[in-house]
């Protein structure tokens, strides 16, 4: 009897157990089937803002809030029918172009993915307005994919327009585009080194879609390129209205009309005239000027003077801690084809210092050069010429400059001195240093300047130098 009560008592525990655990699968499914339809009937949520910048302006916000197709999206509405239209249409296509590659790629639901679009009204003017909108897409994969969009609208016409529509028609802009664009992007190390900026700068009206029209200028912009770093930043470059002046319609020229509604910062560095033919001739003699320790202002300003009036250029290596005293200084380098070279912020042994230590003096006198000109420094010349493995580690992709001809003029200290310890040296090819921070080293090389040039030398900087080398080397016949 005792037995069999064991043996019911058993059987109800485990009908009861039983229960329990059927009960607690049923929630658990009851959970799941709610969530699930929950994420699918996820709408779009709509909330309106007013344009932090433009309070006329009105900004939409799409939102659908979940880890998987979810996005954010941003946009404005000017209150005007086409344009409203226009934006509308496009953030409608970007989600409807990363819900189905989502679906094409079959990514599994637990996997997160991500749509994120922004913009900012870059000008807006009675003529004018252009909204500038940055995406950013993940749908799987190592590396989510940025992207840019502009929209420049005429106002009075109420029309997208192109660059074709502000310039005369059969005028040669595009070429001048062309130039300017493969000129400029070229000054980055890793775009020099791509196999793609020909091709991107090309004068074809494709590679100009992306633009701004300023109060004074025009500002391009291309795509972030995928390196083997990853995605570069958006490039942009602002030309001055001026440049175009003859082939520029006048309703898009410097005028009332076109005077932003808000007071506009202009751009840091704005190209104003069409690049010169580099004139570099490979069959002849190069050499490197280069100047560290600068920008000073007397000394360093002499030597601009000396290298404009002899159309030459030179290489300044410059200090973080200097830079932000002589900006003026830094933008006129660059504008009369010189080069600008990162030389530390304040002149350490940098092999002497910690990674950490090393970051900061390179990468704090590259930030401080880019805030004042735009402009990325691709060469480095180490204090004292100090270089090992670790501190090569901290540099990126910059390329180290040292030299060839060292007159030690921070200790000679006499013009004539300097000069005849220079003149002794040079040679096809050879870099010469000098420093930019002495009035008797600025006088020495306003006449070391003109004494190379007597000797039919062309006066380069660090990066013609460097195309120069690869021209004669390219021209030697390979061995078959």
């Amino acid at each position: 009897m005792k037995i069999k009560m064991n043996r019911l008592k058993r059987i109800k525990f485990k009908r009861v157990f039983t229960l329990l655990a059927c009960i607690f699968v049923l929630v658990l499914s009851i959970r799941y089937v709610i969530s699930e339809r929950a994420q699918a009937t996820v709408k779009k949520e709509t909330e309106i803002f007013t344009d932090a910048k433009y309070p006329t302006v009105e900004m939409q916000t799409l939102i659908k809030d979940q880890t998987h197709g979810g996005y954010s999206v941003n946009y404005p509405t000017l209150q005007i029918k086409e344009i409203d239209q226009t934006l509308k249409a496009y953030v409608n296509e970007e989600i409807a172009n990363y819900q189905q590659a989502i679906a094409q790629k079959k990514i599994p639901k637990e996997t997160s993915t991500e749509l994120t679009i922004t913009y900012d009204i870059t000008h807006y003017s009675e003529q004018t307005i252009t909204i500038l909108f940055n995406e950013y897409q993940f749908t799987g994969g190592k590396l989510g994919e940025p992207s840019i969009q502009t929209f420049t609208f005429d106002l009075p016409s109420q029309r997208l327009i192109s660059l074709q529509d502000i310039f005369y028609e059969n005028s040669d802009y595009l070429n001048s585009l062309s130039m300017i664009a493969f000129t400029e992007l070229k000054k980055s190390k890793k775009l020099a080194e791509s196999e793609t900026l020909k091709a991107k700068t090309e004068p074809k009206l494709e590679n100009f879609s992306q633009f701004s029209i300023l109060g004074d200028t025009i500002v391009l912009y291309f795509q972030p390129f995928l390196g083997s770093n990853g995605y570069s930043k958006t490039q942009s470059i602002a030309i001055k209205k001026a440049v175009f002046d003859s082939i520029l319609k006048d309703s898009y020229k410097n005028t009332k009309t076109n005077k932003n509604k808000i007071e506009e910062a202009p751009p840091i560095h704005i190209v104003t005239e069409l690049p010169k033919p580099s004139g570099i001739d490979p069959t002849k003699k190069v050499i490197a000027l280069t100047f560290d320790d600068g920008p000073s202002k007397e000394p360093t300003t002499l030597i601009l003077d000396a290298l404009k009036d002899s159309d030459s250029h030179a290489t300044f290596f410059v200090l973080g801690s200097r830079v932000q005293y002589y900006p003026e200084i830094i933008q006129r380098m660059l504008e009369e084809g010189n080069e600008v070279g990162n030389h530390s912020w304040d002149h350490p042994q940098l092999t002497r210092l910690t990674e950490e230590q090393v970051k900061h003096q390179v990468w704090d006198t590259q930030a401080i050069i880019k805030k004042v000109s735009g402009y990325e420094p691709i060469h480095i010349r180490p204090p004292y010429g100090a270089i090992n493995d670790s501190v090569h580690q901290c540099l990126g992709e910059m390329g180290v400059s040292l030299w060839n001809i060292d007159p030690e003029d921070w200790k000679l200290r006499n013009k004539d001195q300097i000069v005849q310890s220079v003149l002794s040296k040079v040679a096809d090819g050879k870099i010469i240093l000098m420093h930019d921070i002495y009035a008797t080293s600025a006088e020495a090389a306003v006449e070391i300047i003109k004494q190379l040039k007597a000797q039919d030398y062309q006066l380069v900087t660090i990066s013609e130098l460097e195309e120069v080398k690869k021209q004669r080397q390219e021209a030697i016949p390979s061995k078959g």
